[in-house]
C-alpha cells in the first residue's frame, strides 16, 4: 500500500490549481452546508430585513405626499396624519433594525462556534502524519481568522440582502413613477455592476494569498514562542526578528494590494449615486418648472436616491467581505474534506483475552517524503508479559515500532497484531485503552497535576492517583507542590523539571492499566538513583503486562527479559543483554563499547512480583 503524502494545504500553488469558478462554487457550497440548523434564525432575520426594507421604501413616498397634499395643498389634517404615519413607520424601522442585528449576530455566532468545534474535532481525528507536515500557523489561522471571516459575512448577509432588495425596489418605484427620470437616475447602476464583477474576480486571489501569509506569520510566532529557550540559548533573537519581519512584510504587501484594488473601485462606486443625484435634480427640476412633475415627487426621488446611495457606495466592502468568506470557506473545507489515513473500521473486532502479545508480520514502513524506508519486511514477536528492550542506532526505527503498535501510523505493507488481532480491525478507543506509551518528550497541558494524570477521566480516586505516582517515583515531589494534585503545571508543563514531567507521564500511563506499556527513553531526564527505583517499580508493575523499552541506559536495558537489536530495518539479534554483549559486536558498537559489562551488578533487577496499584515500589 502506497502511503499518502500530505500536501501542504493553503499554498498559493494549491490555490491556483483549480479554476476560479470552481473555487467560488466550493466556497459557496461549504458556506450553505455549514449554516445547517441556523437556517431558521437566518430566515427570521431575512424576514425582519424585508419588513425594514418595506418601511424604508414607503417613507419617501409619504414625504412626497406630505409636500404635495399637506404643504402645497394647505391640508393641515392630511399633513398631521402623514407625519404621524411617518413617525410610526420610523419606530417600526428602528425596531426592525435592532431585531435584525440581534438575529444576525445570533446566527453568525452560533455558526462560528459550531464550525470551530467541528474543525477542532476534525483535527483530532486526523492522523499524526498530517500534523507532522502541516504548518501549525496555517491551522491556527483557519481556526481564528478564517472562521471570523465566515462569521462576519453571515452576520452581514441579511443586511446585505435587504440593501439589494432596497435598490431593486427603489428602481422599480422610480421607473413606475417617471420612466424617463427613473431611467436617467439609474443609468449608472449597470456600470457599477460590471465593475463590481471585475473587482470581485480580481480580488479573490489576493485575499487567498493574504490568508496564507497570515497563516505563515502565525506559524513563525507559534514556532518561535515554543522554541524560545533555543532562541535565547543560541542568541538568535535578531535572526528570528528578521524572519518574522520578512513574513510580516509579505502580509503587508498582500494587504496593500487589496487596498489598492479597492481604492480603484470604491471612488467609482461612490461617485455614481452623486452623479445620479445631479442628473435627477437637473432634469427633475426642468420637469417641475414645466409642470410635468410635482415638487413632492422630486423630493421623493431625492430621498430614494439617498436610499440607494449607501448600498452602492458600500458595495466594495460587501464584495471584499463575501470574497474573504469564500476564500476562508475553502481553506476550512480543505481540512474538513480530508479523509483520515488512520481510519476506524466499520465493524470493529474486539480483543480476545490475552496478556499483550505483539507480532509484526512482514511490515514495511516509510515516512511520507522520506528518501528511504524505515522497515523492510520486518518480523518481530514480543510474547505476552515479556519485557523487551529495543536497541539500535539513531534512526533505526525503535520509536517507529512503538508508533505502529499504538497505531499513530499504519504500515505500508504487512500486519501488526495484538493478541492475535490485526490492529486495523480494532476501534482506536479500544486499542489505545490497552496500549500506553510514554515518550521522551512528554506533553503536559496547562492544567493541574490531577487533570494531566486523568486526562478528562472523572472515575479515578486520589488513592489510585497516588499509587501510580508512587510507582513512578513522583509521589514525594507532588506532595511538596504548593497545592499538591491541584497545582497548575504551567504551559506545556514547563513549571516542572524534565524529570518531573517524565515521572508524571509514566504515572499517567500506569493509571490506564494497559496490556502493553511502552517507554520511549522515558527515563532520560531522571537521575540514575531514581531510574533504578523506577525500573524496579516497573518490574513490580508487570503482572503479566507486556513492556517494551526504548533506552540507551544500561540499567533500563539490563532489566529486560530480552533485547532486540534493530539494524537496517530488521531485527538482527535477539537475547538477554549480557549474552548480546558477549556474542554480538554490532550490539556493543551501538551501545558505545563494552564498558556496560562492568555495570552488570548495578543494572540487574530482581524477579517481578505480582502487581496492583497498591504495590509499593522496591527500595533504592
Amino acid at each position: 500500500m502506497q502511503r499518502q503524502i500530505v500536501s501542504p494545504v493553503g499554498t498559493a500553488q494549491g490555490v491556483a490549481a483549480r479554476p476560479a469558478r470552481a473555487q467560488a462554487r466550493e466556497g459557496w457550497r461549504f458556506l450553505l452546508q455549514s449554516i445547517g440548523g441556523n437556517w431558521r434564525v437566518l430566515a427570521a432575520s431575512f424576514g425582519v430585513a424585508l419588513v425594514w426594507t418595506a418601511v424604508v421604501v414607503t417613507i419617501p413616498d409619504l414625504l412626497g405626499m406630505a409636500v404635495n397634499t399637506g404643504i402645497i395643498g394647505h391640508n393641515t389634517h392630511r399633513l398631521i396624519l402623514l407625519a404621524v404615519l411617518i413617525a410610526v413607520l420610523g419606530c417600526i424601522q428602528a425596531c426592525a433594525s435592532g431585531l435584525r442585528r440581534w438575529t444576525n449576530a445570533l446566527a453568525a455566532r452560533r455558526l462560528e462556534a459550531e464550525l470551530r468545534q467541528r474543525f477542532f474535532a476534525k483535527l483530532l481525528r486526523l492522523e499524526v502524519a498530517y500534523h507532522d507536515q502541516i504548518n501549525r500557523g496555517q491551522l491556527l489561522s483557519r481556526v481564528t481568522s478564517d472562521l471570523f471571516q465566515i462569521q462576519a459575512f453571515v452576520s452581514s448577509s441579511p443586511a446585505w440582502s435587504a440593501n439589494v432588495i432596497t435598490v431593486v425596489a427603489v428602481s422599480v418605484v422610480l421607473l413606475a413613477t417617471s420612466p424617463w427620470l427613473g431611467l436617467l437616475t439609474l443609468v449608472g447602476l449597470p456600470f457599477v455592476g460590471v465593475a463590481s464583477k471585475v473587482f470581485s474576480t480580481g480580488i479573490r486571489p489576493a485575499l487567498t494569498r493574504l490568508q496564507i501569509e497570515r497563516g505563515n506569520l502565525a506559524g513563525v510566532v507559534e514556532e518561535t514562542v515554543s522554541g524560545v529557550r533555543a532562541v535565547k540559548g543560541f542568541g538568535a533573537e535578531a535572526l528570528l526578528e528578521q524572519h518574522l519581519g520578512a513574513r510580516a512584510d509579505r502580509v503587508r504587501d498582500e494587504a496593500i494590494e487589496i487596498v489598492e484594488r479597492r481604492t480603484r473601485f470604491v471612488p467609482m462606486a461612490a461617485v455614481a449615486p452623486l452623479l445620479e443625484l445631479a442628473v435627477l435634480n437637473w432634469f427633475g427640476g426642468l420637469l417641475v418648472l414645466h409642470h410635468h412633475l410635482s415638487v413632492g415627487t422630486l423630493l421623493a426621488f431625492n430621498a430614494y436616491v439617498g436610499l440607494i446611495a449607501p448600498p452602492v457606495q458600500s458595495i466594495g466592502g460587501y464584495i471584499v467581505l463575501a470574497q474573504r468568506a469564500i476564500v476562508s470557506s475553502r481553506r476550512i473545507d480543505a481540512v474538513m474534506q480530508r479523509v483520515p489515513a488512520i481510519s476506524e473500521p466499520k465493524r470493529p473486532d474486539h480483543l480476545a483475552a490475552g496478556g499483550g502479545e505483539i507480532v509484526f508480520e512482514g511490515v514495511d514502513f516509510t515516512y511520507a517524503g522520506a528518501p528511504a524506508p524505515v522497515f523492510r519486511n520486518l518480523d518481530l514477536t514480543v510474547q505476552a508479559g515479556e519485557v523487551v528492550a529495543l536497541v539500535g542506532a539513531t534512526g533505526s526505527g525503535k520509536s517507529t515500532v512503538l508508533s505502529l503498535i499504538s497505531r499513530l501510523y499504519d504500515p505500508d505493507a504487512g500486519i501488526v497484531r495484538l493478541d492475535g488481532t490485526d490492529l486495523r480491525g480494532l476501534s482506536l478507543a479500544e486499542l489505545r485503552a490497552q496500549v500506553a506509551v510514554v515518550f521522551e518528550e512528554n506533553f503536559l497541558f496547562e492544567d493541574s497535576v490531577r487533570a494531566n494524570l486523568c486526562l478528562g477521566r472523572s472515575d479515578v480516586s486520589d488513592e489510585e492517583l497516588f499509587a501510580a505516582l508512587r510507582l513512578a517515583r513522583a509521589e514525594e515531589f507532588v506532595h511538596e507542590l504548593p497545592e499538591g494534585l491541584d497545582t497548575a503545571v504551567g504551559e506545556r508543563g514547563l513549571g516542572l523539571s524534565g524529570g518531573q514531567r517524565q515521572r508524571l507521564a509514566l504515572a499517567r500511563a500506569l493509571l490506564m492499566d494497559p496490556r502493553v506499556l511502552m517507554l520511549d527513553d522515558a527515563t532520560s531526564a531522571i537521575d540514575a538513583a531514581n531510574e533504578r527505583a523506577i525500573v524496579a517499580a516497573l518490574a513490580a508493575a508487570r503482572r503479566g503486562r507486556t513492556t517494551i523499552l526504548v533506552s540507551h541506559r544500561p540499567a533500563t536495558i539490563a532489566s529486560a527479559d530480552r533485547v532486540l537489536l534493530i539494524d537496517d530495518g530488521t531485527v538482527v539479534a535477539s537475547g538477554p543483554h549480557l549474552q548480546l554483549l558477549e556474542s554480538c559486536p554490532r550490539y556493543v558498537e551501538v551501545l558505545g563499547g563494552g564498558g556496560f559489562i562492568h555495570e552488570r551488578e548495578d543494572s540487574e533487577v530482581g524477579p517481578a512480583p505480582k502487581w496492583s496499584l497498591d504495590s509499593e515500589p522496591a527500595d533504592d
